[in-house]
């Protein structure tokens, strides 16, 4: 009987010592269906740049922050500012707080306040959203939008922006107050 107990204590010895010197393993994190999004890659004070075939550039974005996530088609933007250029050199000048850039279409969605500047003509538009179709130089919203010129405010229930062409034509609701 003693035997045993002794072979039973040496056992439980050598497995606490084992424990004691064994490596410590880590178990890989995996994201489960009900967990969130895996994030791919981050960027902070980013800035991307557009040339045309001359190699003059035609459109900048510059972003706050950029944050891509795995298995999502599209990156979320932090502080956003679009400069690009009209066929007749109108200048406009493009901001939102937050939105999200769709690299395959080239497209922005943006969100939580929207200014939108023709900075020749000093011409400048505010709404909630947006979608901005760069490739296009278009853009379109589906929120209420004011349009202040020289001289005039203008509101409207949605609108289209043809940055090419300097034509901004709003919908519903339309009124205008000359000052």
């Amino acid at each position: 009987m003693r035997y045993l107990a002794a072979v039973g204590l040496l056992v439980l010895t050598s497995i606490v010592v084992w424990q004691g010197v064994a490596p410590v393993q880590d178990t890989p994190l995996t994201a489960t269906s009900t967990e969130q999004a895996i994030m791919s890659s981050y960027v902070i004070d980013g800035r991307r740049t557009h040339f045309a075939q001359n190699g003059s550039a035609t459109d900048v974005l510059e972003i706050d922050s950029a944050t891509r996530w795995t298995e999502t088609d599209r990156t979320e933007l932090k502080g956003i500012r679009y400069v690009g250029q009209g066929n007749g050199g109108q200048r406009w000048q493009v901001e939102a707080a937050v939105g999200h850039f769709f690299e395959n279409q080239n497209e922005l969605a943006l969100r939580d306040g929207v200014e939108i500047q023709e900075l020749n003509q000093q011409a400048t538009m505010t709404t909630d959203t947006m979608r901005l179709y760069m490739d296009d130089r278009r853009a379109e919203g589906l929120d209420p939008v004011t349009l202040t010129g020289q001289g005039s405010v203008t509101t409207g229930s949605s609108f289209e922006l043809d940055l090419n062409t300097s034509t901004a034509t709003l919908k519903g609701d339309v009124a205008t107050h000359y000052e």
